[in-house]
């Protein structure tokens, strides 16, 4: 198996530059969920404090909604928290001592506030800081007293609890707790905390739970370098999911920011972001000149209200002197260069270029030009290139070099982190997790998959926790450790240590260190140890579709249609359901050309109207228009119902009874889809889709491919970001542009051509979330994964970088 070679590709990425749609108008206009407004406020503080931390955690003080006081914090903790400490302390002898309060001290008024809320507090414990505390002490002293090496979870999830910034928390309750913790730390063994990992720290909910919200490490490094005076280049390199995509709202805090973006949805994402945080937001999209630029109504300095709403009716967009964020494609940014000047010193404004390395792994592509012209014209002496794969500084010597000559006294930084909160294990074609030790047959190739690995360690997130350690344990077990100080005890001295990224950055560090001449043994052990994790995974509408479990699916493909028909083909569904199904959709077919008629009828009936939709909702049209719109009403009541029976919709209760039996209870919750009958019948009024896209919809599967049906694909957008489809097909234009959530991704084998870079990308789909999913990418060609932890000579990207940031 070979390293392979990335010739010129047959489909072109599709990166219209168009301008937006009043669909997308309407979708940055939706309001973020409160969870999500807090994240954006907390990055826009963060900017001026990198340090700034936040926890919505309800501690009892907050639950109880009183102001707190030494008296208070006393009073509280011997009512509520106390007995149950002492009722720990005479079944487990944990050495409490009795806190002693002077009831005297409380005011009577407060003591009738707490009583009003002590009815209801029994409900909302579980949700209560520190009686989830209680919770897990209770467990762990009671499998510590049946001597159960089990209360070590127990002890580190309270330990790392204990360490979160909970506001108002109860001081006297911490202070017993930590008491507890010292008193039984000297027990604690890190080679057993290092064991159960996966348990303790990878299916270990209330550690992400309950954490602080804080800035990643990269944004506080950008932020703080964005504050220093003079030109910078800055190469940022941060992993899919990691928040760079909502870094420019922080920067705009003390900057005029200019978003470059080639997949336009990433680009809503941030305007929708910084909307709703009331940012001043311009768009520069598929732009010619600087008239076709255009200003939110929060970034308006001159404009017309509307006589009788007294909202604002016209925009002069023209002046945009409070604009803060200008949004652009590739083929507007030098209209949006120049726009941004006329109204700021160019030294204030920053252009910030989301994941430049779009196009940049073909050989050749129409964008290309553009890109070296943006470059070549370029005035911002200030410029972030941010992507999960961009190439590192020493590879773009030619780019940093030409900038350094442009721009007098400029400075170039790298920013290069890593996520390491979860695992996303790979999955090989015969259903094996796939990892570095397993896919090196010479001790000289497993050196350069961990120099590889060590060196992005983006990659670390897609080493599986629980073979790794599997690994580390045979290692330390068997005598292949070749330094005392990479013995698993002195590795972790302390619990602190034990977290995901050291336990799978110690797993590369003993690989590294074993003795050549142990490689050929230690290979063929872990070898025979290997199992299979999914006996069969590519019958995703049948029988495997029970391991696609907590959310979503992704399958990528350039032949969307060949894995459209593959699942329809799969699905059985028996003839005449089919052809029940297929006649009814083409009734509405012939229906929606009806009614589309009509409408263009209608249309050209009362172009010239000014006030047309005000009348036609009035019903004040001529006689001959109203006939029409009545028949237009009639028509669409004609539309058919269409329903697929469970049986063929995968996950549903009736499906999973028919393929898997009770077997689906070996891979935790099945995902399933929740397609509305409006829904349907919103897809079935659709003409320009091909038929078989609906019969998929029916079975909760969407599918993203370049296309005209604008419709089809705006309601698929919506599903997808409701997480309300089953699956989405999509084809590898979408690579970059789809930034919904999914728990699983399918790498189709019409996708070997990948760069290294491109690969990345795709896998970067899935585990966006901050929660502790059962994650995993799957690929169908075997030949991506050894290409994916070996070095890539001579890489595309790097190669049209050089070439094209370049004057």
């Amino acid at each position: 198996m070979g390293i392979n070679t990335y010739p010129r590709y047959n489909v072109i990425m599709d990166l219209t530059q168009t301008k937006l749609t009043r669909s997308e108008w309407n979708s940055i206009e939706i309001p973020t969920s409160k969870k999500e407004l807090d994240i954006i406020q907390m990055i826009c503080k963060g900017y001026g404090n990198v340090n700034i931390t936040q926890n919505n955690t309800q501690s009892l003080l907050h639950y109880l909604k009183i102001t707190p006081s030494d008296v208070i914090h006393d009073y509280v903790f011997c009512t509520y928290l106390q007995k149950t400490l002492q009722d720990l302390d005479k079944k487990h002898q944990i050495q409490y001592k009795t806190e002693k309060y002077k009831k005297n001290k409380m005011k009577k008024a407060d003591i009738i506030r707490f009583t009003n809320t002590d009815k209801q507090l029994p409900a909302h414990k579980k949700s209560i800081f520190e009686f989830v505390i209680i919770e897990h002490l209770t467990k762990m002293l009671t499998e510590y007293n049946k001597d159960r090496i089990m209360w070590h979870q127990y002890y580190y999830t309270i330990y790392t609890l204990m360490s979160y910034n909970i506001v108002d928390v109860n001081p006297l309750f911490s202070r017993k707790i930590q008491e507890i913790l010292v008193r039984m730390k000297d027990e604690i063994s890190t080679s057993e905390l290092v064991k159960m990992g996966h348990t303790l720290i990878e299916k270990n909910p209330d550690l992400l739970k309950y954490a602080d919200i804080q800035l990643y490490n990269h944004q506080k490094e950008l932020f703080t370098i964005c504050k220093q005076k003079g030109p910078k280049l800055i190469s940022y390199i941060a992993p899919t999911g990691t928040g760079k995509t909502m870094s420019p709202l922080g920067l705009s805090e003390n900057h005029k920011v200019i978003f470059v973006c080639a997949a336009r949805h990433v680009g809503l994402a941030l305007a929708k972001a910084a909307i709703s945080n009331e940012k001043k937001v311009a768009f520069a999209f598929g732009c010619n000149t600087a008239d076709d630029i255009r200003l939110h109504y929060f970034a308006a300095t001159d404009y017309v209200r509307h006589r009788r709403s007294g909202m604002i009716a016209k925009v002069d967009n023209s002046v945009g002197d409070k604009v803060e964020i200008m949004i652009c494609d590739i083929k507007s940014y030098l209209c949006a260069m120049y726009y941004m000047m006329a109204f700021n010193k160019k030294e204030e404004i920053i252009m910030y270029w989301d994941e430049p390395t779009i196009s940049m792994d073909y050989a050749e592509h129409e964008i290309h030009p553009i890109i070296h012209n943006n470059w070549k014209e370029n005035l911002i002496p200030n410029i972030v290139l941010s992507s999960a794969t961009l190439p590192h500084p020493d590879e773009m010597q030619d780019t940093l070099a030409d900038f350094h000559s442009r721009f007098t006294g400029a400075d170039t930084h790298s920013i290069v982190s890593f996520d390491c909160k979860k695992t996303i294990p790979i999955i090989n074609k015969a259903g094996f997790v796939e990892m570095p030790h397993y896919i090196c047959k010479t001790y000289e190739d497993l050196c350069d998959v961990v120099a590889h690995c060590e060196r992005n360690k983006t990659l670390l997130r897609y080493i599986d926790l629980d073979e790794a350690i599997k690994v580390i344990m045979f290692m330390n077990e068997y005598d292949y450790i070749t330094k005392p100080q990479l013995t698993i005890e002195r590795y972790f001295p302390d619990i602190e240590m034990v977290n995901m990224s050291n336990i799978k950055q110690y797993y590369l560090k003993l690989l590294k260190n074993i003795h050549p001449a142990s490689w050929r043994d230690l290979s063929e052990e872990l070898d025979a140890e290997r199992s299979v994790r999914y006996d069969s995974s590519v019958y995703v509408v049948t029988q495997d579709s029970r391991t696609l479990t907590d959310g979503p699916t992704i399958f990528l493909a350039d032949d969307v249609n060949k894995v459209a028909n593959f699942c329809i083909h799969c699905a059985n569904i028996p003839d005449r359901v089919e052809k029940d199904i297929m006649g009814v959709i083409e009734f509405n077919n012939s229906l929606n050309g009806k009614i589309g008629n009509m409408q263009r009828s209608l249309e050209d009936g009362t172009r010239k109207d000014e006030e047309k939709d005000k009348k036609m909702a009035e019903g004040r049209v001529a006689p001959a228009m109203k006939q029409l719109m009545n028949k237009i009403k009639e028509l669409q009541t004609c539309v058919k119902n269409v329903e697929l029976n469970p049986l063929f919709i995968p996950n549903k209760i009736e499906h999973l009874e028919r393929y898997t039996r009770l077997k689906c209870k070996n891979y935790g919750a099945p995902f399933t889809c929740d397609i509305t009958e409006e829904v349907v019948e919103k897809i079935m009024l659709i003409n320009d889709v091909d038929t078989k896209w609906k019969l998929l919809l029916l079975m909760g599967i969407g599918v993203f491919a370049t296309h005209n049906s604008a419709d089809y694909m705006e309601i698929m957008k919506e599903l997808a970001q409701k997480q309300k489809l089953f699956m989405i097909i999509a084809s590898s234009d979408f690579i970059y542009g789809t930034n919904y959530q999914f728990c699983h991704s399918y790498i189709g084998k019409d996708l070997g051509y990948m760069s290294q870079e491109k690969c990345i990308q795709a896998m970067g789909r899935v585990g966006r979330t901050n929660l502790q999913h059962d994650y995993t990418i799957r690929f169908r060609d075997d030949s991506l994964i050894y290409n994916l932890f070996h070095n890539e000579e001579n890489k595309p990207e790097v190669r049209n970088m050089n070439t094209l940031l370049n004057s």
